[in-house]
């Protein structure tokens, strides 16, 4: 698991709510769709990647749509699909690293309204969770070990022996 996802995980093993959910499965996922927490109330017959992979390119295609509209702000996008009581509502995390999404997939619901406004209200508590338990880890790889290489003193008989079985 990488940090971003531990942290994840303890922020909802901490977060008291999860449990009063209904009909509702709630998802961080990277902009890539990896899913690095879900969380279901009910059964169904998609999985994680599957949903994670849906969710970051539902994002994506939003995110490009956006760039037709004449004087587009920076603002807090989020992407709604929805009848009066089912849908899918996605919302983006703010913080220093990669792009991750909070998706809401819910069904059966007499007041979706209020659910969303919950999300946004978990969203906005994660924000301040992964700033402070990230401030003093980079997320991203530093310049420095990108030139650390995984074979930095392997001689050529070596590289020979290693491929070998492979080139026949």
């Amino acid at each position: 698991m990488d940090k971003i996802e531990v942290v994840i995980h303890n922020f909802f093993k901490e977060y008291a709510g999860l449990e009063s959910l209904k009909n509702a499965a709630l998802l961080v996922c990277r902009r890539d769709g990896v899913p690095l927490f879900s969380y279901k109330t009910f059964e169904s017959t998609w999985n994680d990647s599957t949903a994670g992979a849906l969710i970051g390119g539902m994002w994506q295609a939003a995110e490009t749509l956006t760039q037709f509209i004449p004087e587009v702000k920076d603002e807090d996008f989020r992407f709604s699909f929805d009848t009066s009581s089912r849908g899918i509502f996605i919302v983006e995390l703010s913080g220093n690293f990669e792009p991750l999404y909070l998706s809401y997939i819910y069904y059966n619901l007499d007041n979706p309204a209020r659910m969303k406004s919950r999300v946004k209200s978990i969203k906005d508590k994660l924000d301040m969770y992964l700033d402070d338990h990230l401030s003093n880890v980079s997320t991203r790889i530093s310049t420095q070990e990108k030139e650390v290489f995984l074979f930095s003193d392997i001689s050529d008989d070596e590289m020979d022996d290693l491929f070998s079985e492979v080139i026949a």
